[in-house]
C-alpha cells in the first residue's frame, strides 16, 4: 500500500541559519506497508526528529541483518557512503533538515567530520538539548509551531557552537573549493585546487578534515545525490536510465548502476521497486528518499 501522504506547509529556516541549513521540511503519512527504506549517502548531513514515535534505524544494510537498531528521537549522522537503513511504520512523522557539511561546526560545534557514520546517541553530542526539543516539537499545537521548536532548537545549538572556545569556521578557501567541487558545474580536483591557492594533498587533508572525506568522493557523493533524484523524476516522466547518466555526469548508463550498487546497495531500476511506492506522492521525495 502507498499509503496517503499529509500536504504540509512549506517550513522557513531561520535566516541566521541560511548557511548552516540547506532545507528542513515536515513529512507525515499514514497507511503504509511497514517494512524498511534505504536512507542514501548525499552531499548534506541529515538531522531528523522523529514526532509520535523514535526513528528505527541501522547504519548498514548487514548491521540491520544482524539485528542492530537505534531507536531515537533525533538522529544525525555524518557524510555517510553506504545506504542505512530506516525501519518505516505504518504511520511516519517527523522533521527533516540537511545540515551544510563545511562549515557545520558553525552550528553543531564539531565538523562534520567528528559525527559518527556508525550506531551513536545524538545526545553524546547534544546533550539535554535532544529531550528540549523533543518535548516542544510534541506539544507543538500544528506544523508551523513545530517547525518553530526545530528552529529555536537549532538557534541553541548555533548560540552554543558560538560560545565554545574552539569554535571556528573553515577557510574561505575550504568553502569556495565546496562550491567548485560540488556544484552545478563541477570542476576537476587539481583545478580547484590552483584557484583556492592549494596543493592538490593539502586541499585533500583539509576537506577530509573538515568534512570526512578527500574530494574526489564529496564529488561522488554530490553526483550521485543529483542523479537518485533524478532517477525518481525520470521514473514519473518516461525518460530512460541512459538519458539520465548522460545529464547527471555519468559516462554511460552502467557508469551510474555502479555507482548506485556502492551507494544505494542496488541497481537504479531495483531501487526504484523498492523505494518508489514510498515516495509517490511525498514532497520533495520525503524521508523516503533522503539519506539518514
Amino acid at each position: 500500500m502507498v499509503g496517503a501522504w499529509e500536504h504540509l506547509p512549506a517550513a522557513r529556516v531561520p535566516a541566521p541559519l541560511a548557511r548552516h541549513v540547506v532545507a528542513m521540511d515536515g513529512y507525515s503519512a499514514e497507511g503504509l506497508a511497514p517494512g524498511v527504506h534505504r536512507g542514501l549517502p548525499s552531499a548534506g548531513l541529515t538531522l531528523v526528529l522523529g514526532l509520535g514515535r523514535p526513528l528505527r534505524t541501522a547504519p548498514t544494510e548487514q548491521a540491520w541483518v544482524d539485528g542492530v537498531r537505534d531507536a531515537q528521537w533525533v538522529s544525525l549522522g555524518g557524510l555517510h557512503t553506504r545506504a542505512a537503513m530506516v525501519e518505516q511504520p505504518d504511520r511516519w512523522a517527523g522533521v527533516q533538515l540537511t545540515l551544510h557539511p563545511v562549515g557545520v561546526r558553525r552550528l553543531l560545534g564539531v565538523p562534520a567530520s567528528d559525527l559518527p557514520v556508525g550506531s551513536w546517541d545524538a545526545r553524546d553530542l547534544l546533550g539535554p538539548e535532544v529531550e528540549r526539543v523533543v518535548e516542544e516539537l510534541h506539544a507543538a499545537p500544528d506544523w508551523p509551531g513545530r517547525y518553530a521548536a526545530v528552529g529555536r532548537f537549532l538557534l541553541r545549538l548555533a548560540a552554543r557552537a558560538d560560545r565554545s572556545t574552539s569554535h571556528h569556521g573553515p577557510s574561505p578557501e575550504v568553502e569556495e573549493a565546496w562550491r567548485l567541487l560540488t556544484g552545478p558545474a563541477p570542476r576537476a580536483v587539481a583545478d580547484v585546487a590552483d584557484t583556492v591557492g592549494y596543493s592538490r594533498r593539502r586541499l585533500t587533508q583539509l576537506l577530509t578534515a573538515e568534512t570526512g572525506h578527500g574530494p574526489k568522493t564529496l564529488q561522488r557523493l554530490a553526483r550521485f545525490d543529483t542523479a537518485r533524484r533524478e532517477v525518481v523524476a525520470a521514473a514519473a516522466a518516461g525518460s530512460s536510465l541512459a538519458q539520465v547518466a548522460a545529464r547527471t555526469g555519468y559516462y554511460d548508463q552502467s557508469h551510474l548502476a555502479r555507482d548506485f550498487h556502492e551507494f544505494a546497495g542496488l541497481g537504479p531500476s531495483a531501487w526504484l521497486a523498492a523505494e518508489f511506492p514510498n515516495v509517490q506522492g511525498a514532497p520533495g521525495g520525503g524521508a523516503a528518499t533522503s539519506s539518514a
